[in-house]
């Protein structure tokens, strides 16, 4: 990361330090949860006056209280799985699908076994670790969002403006009956 500014670089050079940026703030924030689990097991909160983690780091940060609960969250996930959090701070996966994938494998379907869920963690990991140039190069891998699939929209009476639509209809009609007498 050099010191110049955004305006002096040329376009490898802005490409290379928004690249170094991304990987230092997952860097930190993999460190942040490592060391929110840290405090976890050790109990710091007694002599702070806070009954909870994201209380206390919303009152000591500018962070939202909504973002410190999420922080906090995620760290008890990492708790509870752990190949997920060494996925997570390899840096093969991001925060928000290593909570996806640590969700599912906490509250599996009921008729799941544990080894099926052994299983789907390992497909989910490594379906959540594949970029994006990896994929089948549409928009997203859904076959409706390719243009050759896709159909035109077609008018539903349960969508929203079809009164409004019935009325306008329905005074074209009367307004000419009106005028004839």
């Amino acid at each position: 990361m050099g010191n110049r500014e955004a305006w002096q670089l040329d376009g490898e050079g802005l490409k290379t330090e928004v690249l170094d940026l991304v990987r230092a703030r997952h860097d930190m924030q993999s460190r942040t949860i490592h060391l929110v689990v840290e405090m976890f097991t050790r109990d710091t909160l007694p002599d702070t006056g806070f009954r909870a983690i994201a209380q206390w780091l919303h009152r000591s940060t500018n962070l939202e209280i909504g973002e410190c609960s999420q922080l906090v969250s995620l760290a008890r996930l990492f708790m509870l799985e752990p190949v997920v959090a060494q996925s997570f701070h390899d840096g093969h996966i991001d925060a928000l699908k290593a909570r996806q994938v640590a969700q599912f494998c906490q509250r599996p379907p009921k008729n799941m076994q544990i080894a099926d869920i052994e299983k789907a963690r390992d497909i989910l990991l490594d379906l959540a670790s594949q970029k994006v140039s990896d994929c089948d190069g549409s928009p997203s891998g859904h076959p409706a969002d390719r243009k050759e699939i896709r159909q035109p929209r077609r008018w539903h009476p349960h969508w929203r403006g079809f009164r409004a639509q019935r009325v306008l209809r329905v005074q074209r009609f009367v307004r000419p009956c009106q005028r004839q007498r």
